[in-house]
């Protein structure tokens, strides 16, 4: 195998590609292999390693029929799967600066679906709070949280721009025990794409969870909707 400065050709070349195309929007496409070799002046051999070593890194991401995207060159690593320290902490405990835009916070009744998730009546009143979520003023997510107005009468009033929803439990004498979470992937509907700055269609992961305190009470419910690929969850797994 040919080496420049140390390193195989492919292992060059992968950083050469990510250098060529770093500045694309999240799931632009790629020029195909055949398009790339005429570029690099290199076997395809060599671009299919390049391609397999960027798809390894989270770089780019391959999907049958359809080609090669790029997605980005970094990642936010979130550890709510093993620990429930929240969003802001989180982010804040990584170096990085959480800030929220806040679409819609009021107090309604409950529909069936968010009355089944908290264990309340179907038309009981919950806090919702709907935010863009942004890391380093980066676009993270969009998420809605939904809580029994009961154990939070005044969540109305505070100012989530940049405000932690968790640290402000703690305010209120309420401590989160355990939370029940379900990851999955979708296509991104009209409004959602919207919100996140990508095209209706293309993959969202989708974080929903339930939020027990020490008491076994429900205290919220939250679906947290990401551009698919630009996270990676830390989890920690014990025998």
């Amino acid at each position: 195998m040919q080496e420049r400065k140390g390193k195989p050709l492919y292992i060059k070349l992968s950083e050469e590609i990510l250098e060529k195309y770093r500045h694309l929007e999240y799931y632009s496409p790629l020029p195909g292999e055949r398009e790339l070799c005429e570029i690099f002046h290199t076997s395809r051999p060599t671009i299919r390693k390049a391609i397999d070593v960027l798809e390894t890194e989270g770089k780019i991401i391959r999907l049958q029929g359809k080609g090669t995207f790029f997605v980005g060159n970094g990642s936010h690593v979130a550890h709510e799967m093993n620990s429930i320290i929240g969003f802001y902490n989180d982010v804040k405990l990584q170096g990085k600066d959480p800030k929220s835009k806040v679409l819609f916070q009021n107090v309604e009744p409950a529909s069936g679906f968010i009355a089944e998730k908290l264990g309340v009546e179907k038309g009981d009143m919950v806090f919702h709070l709907e935010r863009l979520r942004y890391i380093d003023e980066e676009l993270y997510s969009l998420t809605n949280s939904y809580h029994p107005i009961d154990f939070f009468p005044d969540l109305r009033k505070i100012d989530f721009t940049e405000t932690s929803l968790y640290n402000t439990f703690e305010e209120y004498g309420i401590h989160i025990a355990k939370m029940l979470q379900v990851l999955e992937v979708k296509a991104a509907n009209e409004y959602e794409a919207m919100q996140l700055e990508m095209k209706e269609g293309e993959p969202i992961s989708i974080r929903s969870c339930i939020t027990y305190d020490t008491e076994e009470r429900i205290i919220e419910y939250v679906e947290i909707r990401t551009q698919a690929y630009k996270t990676k969850f830390e989890i920690v797994a014990y025998k």
